[in-house]
């Protein structure tokens, strides 16, 4: 297993084809600490579902470090209702028609989560490895949330080729999830 204190370019160039062939991450976010991959690898994503134990018909959230990289995913909301996402706030939103290279971590009504990540040193690391990275909670499905590193449950650690553990303020809460329907209504979940 690989450790690394950061994120920064050079440690980039150290992991970037690691990640993009299939290594599991763990790292912290803006919310509690995550389990993540290369979104657009399968077989990186069903070794997610078998870490944390989670049901395949749940689906997970992906991280992008840009708004304009939605195009390539899902169909990008209109620009009235991406101001009413209010997306400073950094929401996980549900797109409808996710894009075929991703479509096996959306959910049965084709339907994709994403969160546009603020922290600068996942925004590299998806930069580098040109995909959304997952980010779904480090912890085995149906036990709490890790808010801090030494909270995150030892198979999950056990478990993963590479640990970032940086320092970043979490709130130590899931984000709010919004759902967009099929007509452009925003449903809020959580």
């Amino acid at each position: 297993m690989d450790y690394y204190s950061d994120i920064n370019l050079e440690i980039i160039d150290n992991v970037r084809k690691k990640i993009i062939d299939g290594a599991v991450i763990i790292y912290p976010t803006e919310t509690v600490w995550a389990l993540g991959c290369n979104a657009s690898n399968s077989k990186s994503v069903s070794k997610i579902f078998q870490i944390k134990k989670r049901d395949k018909n749940k689906p997970l959230i992906c991280l992008l470090s840009h708004f304009n990289q939605l195009k390539h995913y899902v169909d990008p909301p209109t620009q009235k209702v991406r101001e009413k996402l209010n997306l400073n706030t950094h929401p996980t939103v549900i797109y409808q028609n996710c894009i075929n290279k991703l479509n096996h971590i959306s959910n049965n009504k084709n339907e994709l989560a994403i969160r546009i990540t603020p922290l600068r040193k996942l925004s590299l690391l998806i930069d580098a490895i040109q995909s959304p990275i997952v980010s779904t909670s480090a912890n085995i499905s149906g036990e709490p949330f890790p808010r801090k590193f030494e909270d995150i449950d030892k198979r999950i650690i056990d478990s993963v080729d590479i640990i970032f553990n940086f320092d970043t303020k979490s709130s130590g809460n899931p984000s709010k999830i919004i759902r967009i329907d099929e007509f452009g209504a925003l449903q809020y979940i959580r």
